[in-house]
């Protein structure tokens, strides 16, 4: 979104890769994808492989510490459900 939002305005209309007012959705997108490879893609992408790295690794032990906490955290009397009776016999 930052890439989109700072686009149409940082480079004019003199380059290839700028926004170019009145050209195809084609033409404008093709353009966005080459300047965010030009300027971003690398750090993004780099960003992203370590975010998913880090939820694989990290993500785990963070759920066992979060599912014992809300056990420890239950106050109240343990709830269990009801089982159905039997429908009387005819």
């Amino acid at each position: 979104l930052m890439n989109l939002w700072f686009w149409p305005f940082v480079l004019g209309e003199t380059t290839t890769i700028s926004y170019l007012p009145g050209a195809s959705i084609e033409e404008n997108l093709r353009r966005l994808l080459l300047y965010s490879l030009a300027t971003s893609m690398g750090w993004d992408v780099m960003r992203a492989a370590t975010n998913v790295l880090l939820v694989a690794l990290v993500g785990p032990a963070v759920l066992a510490v979060l599912r014992r906490t809300a056990r420890r955290a239950a106050f109240g009397p343990a709830v269990t459900p009801a089982r159905p009776t039997p429908p009387p016999a005819s």
